[in-house]
């Protein structure tokens, strides 16, 4: 085993669901960076040992604190077959991890465009039939809508898949595409779910779409991480977390509605993943008493977007979803007609505060209660309003679209134009 020492293993960030198969109950380990073709299955057995698996014990000293503290039918050899399953996965920090995501780095960077992680799956990779899916959302929404006479600066948009929240897409896009035909940057900021934060990552790489591939403006992401690259406390602040832009879909699936919008227009783009703000709405966040404005290279980044914004037609996009509620998310209580009332009433408020462009009462609004519904828009969201300046809009396409079969947990979307 090559863990970061190789008989401790340390267990990399991961996705884990509970599952039942054939009347058995497994962890589902996924890696968010998609390093290796399969998931893996780890019986609910090996729970107790995978949990120690934070890089401090020997897989031999892990097998027997777990002895120690609980009665256990499963072998030795089983615990030691779960490690080498995931050393051979690189799901364990080591050398193997990162000789492999170095190699994924490379090729990512090497390509001419970034492939899109989601094409063919969550929407038809045919330029045709994705039109045609386009269109068959909001059927009561107009694409013939008129332009506003008014500068629009800024859009909030979900990210969540488009079989669930097609109709508010289409509903917010419809409306923007008329004040869009003049745009010359698009800079999109969309939710880094396995990042951390705070941080902007950018991305050399341009998006590709079924219709189209925006291209990056390579010379603004250069002179962005320039500012963002002087961050004392994150080495390689800009570009630490890039891998993330190869199977995040926040963008990617945002970005396909803008390319909707602006259809053959010479629109660039400047793709930015924003990693968690949890430490500024937390109670136990040490940074709680502050903002991300006091952030000084993030604060820098923002300015330099927010000159350029004054020489160049820019618009600013959010991907973001709003609340995630219920059991799938880890809440006790399935949501039931009162929480879901309770967080429809929340995210007015929210979005109250986003129509205003007030990014700074966004975040007061998630800190009174905690961020208990996991708005996991939130980073974009302020960013964007940071960014962008607006001071009126209007949101529209609100919807609580389920997570499970069900409907005991659900994620909340809207969107919104901002002028």
């Amino acid at each position: 085993m090559t863990s970061t020492d190789p008989l401790r293993p340390k267990l990399r960030h991961v996705e884990v669901q509970r599952i039942e198969q054939d009347g058995q109950g497994f962890f589902l380990i996924k890696d968010p960076l998609r390093l290796a073709a399969k998931t893996l299955l780890v019986r609910i057995e090996l729970g107790p040992f995978l949990g120690l698996a934070d890089g401090k014990l020997t897989v031999d000293e892990i097998d027997s604190t777990v002895r120690s503290r609980v009665e256990s039918e499963v072998s030795q050899d089983a615990v030691r077959d779960m490690f080498q399953q995931l050393d051979e996965l690189f799901l364990l920090e080591g050398q193997r991890f990162n000789a492999e995501k170095d190699r994924a780095l490379y090729e990512y960077q090497s390509g001419d465009f970034r492939i899109p992680a989601l094409e063919g799956q969550a929407y038809p990779a045919d330029p045709d039939r994705l039109l045609d899916m386009f269109e068959s959302f909001a059927p009561g929404v107009s694409d013939d809508q008129e332009p506003s006479g008014r500068d629009l600066k800024a859009i909030v948009s979900p990210h969540i898949d488009y079989e669930r929240g097609g109709n508010s897409y289409a509903e917010v896009w419809r409306k923007a595409a008329p004040d869009l035909q003049d745009v010359e940057l698009a800079v999109v900021f969309g939710t880094d779910h396995h990042g951390a934060g705070p941080r902007l990552t950018l991305t050399n790489q341009s998006y590709a779409t079924p219709w189209n591939i925006f291209p990056t403006d390579r010379d603004l992401v250069g002179k962005l991480a320039r500012v963002l690259d002087r961050d004392p406390d994150v080495k390689d602040h800009p570009f630490r977390d890039e891998l993330n832009h190869r199977s995040e879909h926040s963008i990617e699936l945002a970005s396909l509605w803008l390319n909707w919008a602006v259809g053959d227009n010479a629109v660039q783009m400047l793709p930015i993943l924003c990693g968690s703000l949890d430490r500024y709405v937390r109670e136990d966040g040490s940074l709680r008493a502050s903002a991300p404005d006091d952030h000084i290279q993030i604060a820098d980044a923002i300015g330099m977007l927010q000159q350029v914004a004054r020489h160049r037609k820019t618009v600013f996009v959010a991907a973001a979803d709003l609340s995630h509620v219920g059991p799938v998310f880890g809440d006790e209580e399935k949501s039931d007609d009162l929480i879901r009332r309770e967080i429809e009433e929340h995210d007015t408020e929210l979005m109250s505060a986003v129509v205003k462009g007030d990014h700074r009462e966004f975040l007061d609004v998630l800190r009174r209660e905690n961020d208990y519904s996991r708005v996991c828009g939130m980073a974009p969201i302020y960013m964007a309003l940071w960014a962008a300046g607006a001071t009126d809009g209007t949101w529209m396409g609100y919807q609580q679209c389920n997570s499970d079969a069900s409907g005991a947990s659900f994620v909340s979307i809207a969107g919104a134009l901002l002028y």
